[in-house]
Formats: C-alpha cells, sequence, structure tokens
C-alpha cells in the first residue's frame, strides 16, 4: 500500500493549493517542502537564492526530500525543481503515488502574474521573461515529470477540487493493487 502523496510539477500548478485540500480530505499531515526549507533557514526562498545561490536551495530541497522518504499518511507538495533529484524518486515511489501537476503555459503565467508574492517568493531561475523562462523550464522538467509520476492530472483545466476529486480516485485505485 502506497501511504502517501507526492505532487510534483511547475510553480503555479497549484501543488499547495490541492495538496493542503487533498490532506484535510484523506485526513493527512499536509507538507510542502519550500515552506520546510524556509521555515529551517529562517528567510524566504528569495533570501536563501540571493544570499546562497540556487545550488544552496537545490542542496536544502535534497535534504528536505530524503528527511520526507519513509513519511506516512502525508500528502507532501514539492518544489517545481525537486524533481531535479532524480536519485531520489525511486525511494520516494517505493512508499509512495506521485502525482504530476499540469497546466498550459498561458494559464501558469496568468497564475504567476496574479500572484502578488510569487516575484518576492520565488526568484527567477533564468532571469528571462516569465513566458519564456517557463517554456525553457519546462522542456527541461516536462520529461522528467512525465517518468516520475504515477499519474497526471490537468489542474489548469480544473478547480481545485475537483483536481482533488480526480487524485483521491487515482489514489483509491492505486491501492486497491
Amino acid at each position: 500500500m502506497k501511504k502517501s502523496v507526492y505532487l510534483i510539477g511547475h510553480r503555479a500548478v497549484g501543488k499547495s493549493c490541492v495538496g493542503e485540500t487533498l490532506a484535510r480530505k484523506l485526513g493527512y499531515n499536509f507538507l510542502d517542502t519550500d515552506t520546510l526549507i524556509t521555515d529551517k533557514c529562517g528567510c524566504t526562498v528569495a533570501e536563501i537564492v540571493e544570499n546562497e545561490g540556487w545550488p544552496a536551495f537545490r542542496d536544502y530541497e535534497k535534504q528536505v526530500l530524503f528527511q520526507l522518504i519513509h513519511q506516512e499518511s502525508s500528502v507532501v507538495a514539492t518544489g517545481g525543481g525537486a524533481i531535479l533529484h532524480r536519485n531520489l524518486w525511486a525511494d520516494i515511489k517505493k512508499q509512495s503515488i506521485v502525482i504530476w501537476l499540469k497546466a498550459d503555459v498561458d494559464i501558469l503565467c496568468k497564475r504567476i502574474a496574479g500572484d502578488q508574492f510569487s516575484a518576492r517568493q520565488r526568484p527567477s531561475l533564468t532571469g528571462k521573461d516569465v513566458f519564456l523562462e517557463l517554456e525553457d523550464v519546462l522542456k527541461e522538467r516536462n520529461p522528467l515529470y512525465n517518468k516520475t509520476a504515477d499519474d497526471v492530472v490537468d489542474s489548469g483545466k480544473m478547480t481545485i477540487d475537483e483536481s482533488v476529486a480526480v487524485i483521491e480516485q487515482i489514489y483509491a485505485s492505486m491501492n486497491k493493487e
């Protein structure tokens, strides 16, 4: 039986919103890897990146994922780049179901533009325009998300509650096997 659910995908696909609602419905703990990192460091992702660089943030992210591998009865919302820690995902998948939340680039751009906290909390990876950055990042990460995920939910075409309902069905059916 798979004991937890991990949500992967690019920023702004709704991992935190869907994850919180899903955890509540399942009676599970909700954990957000970015929040765990910022709580541990005492500053925002942007401040970590500014002070220590992206490689340091990725190291913190890897440590947090490693610590969560055997976590039970949890829904884990991962950062968009957590998928880059390829060596950890096989162990995570032994215990957990991995759901790839995805959305079209246009939808992601609108969500990022509408999030007043996004720029302060989530710095640019490349320094490019949001649309161009999304295209570049997704080109690199989509194959990794696809390879890692047990299933895919297009959260760009559904409400939070609809996404949660689909994930609940996936979780139930995968735990019957």
